[in-house]
């Protein structure tokens, strides 16, 4: 879209050797890419949970077949568990190996989580339940600047004063006050 790209992404576009390019930084395409299938998500949540940790095949693929399954580990299926192991072992797994995410020895079925796979915890996180529920703020505000709004223009009493100006000060002021308290708040300061 004209505007710059990323060292990956102008690697891939300008037929330079990306495997000499910083591994840990992946191309937009890629980051969708590997999103766009849930068995992949579902790799890379549960090696998310366990970052530092290798992971043989057989039990990735069995945990993945349970959540797929909406059954517990115990009561997953032969023929469920080679399903997603064959698809594991021969699509997604290379795959996310090729691009730098996992660490995956086919020869020993392991794979562990490389530092590129901080990339993906933005999409795969939950949200956090201590973060602030804006969107309560903001509509609590827009009622109370509603209501002293109706009263100001009902010339209700106080705003016929200086209490009135005061009271828009302090509107304007709580605004200001959500609005930077957001941005300090919010992942990526936008």
């Amino acid at each position: 879209m004209g505007g710059p790209q990323s060292a990956i992404e102008q690697g891939t576009d300008r037929g330079v050797d990306t495997e000499s390019l910083e591994r840990d930084e992946l191309s937009r395409d890629t980051v969708f890419q590997t999103l766009s299938n849930r068995r992949r998500r579902l790799v890379l949540t549960y090696l998310g949970r366990h970052p530092d940790r290798t992971v043989r095949l057989r039990d990735l693929s069995e945990r993945i077949a349970a959540e797929e399954n909406g059954v517990p580990i115990a009561e997953v299926s032969y023929k469920q568990r080679k399903r997603v192991y064959t698809s594991l072992y021969q699509s997604h797994l290379p795959t996310l190996h090729r691009d730098g995410i996992v660490e995956y020895n086919q020869a020993r079925g392991t794979i562990k989580l490389t530092p590129t796979a901080s990339a993906f915890d933005v999409y795969l996180e939950p949200p956090s339940e201590t973060a602030l529920p804006w969107t309560r703020y903001w509509l609590g505000f827009g009622l109370v600047a509603a209501t002293v709004s109706i009263a100001a223009w009902l010339d209700v009493s106080p705003f016929l004063t200086s209490l009135g100006h005061l009271l828009s000060i302090a509107l304007a002021v709580t605004v200001l006050v959500l609005a930077v308290a957001f941005i300090i708040t919010s992942d990526d300061g936008e």
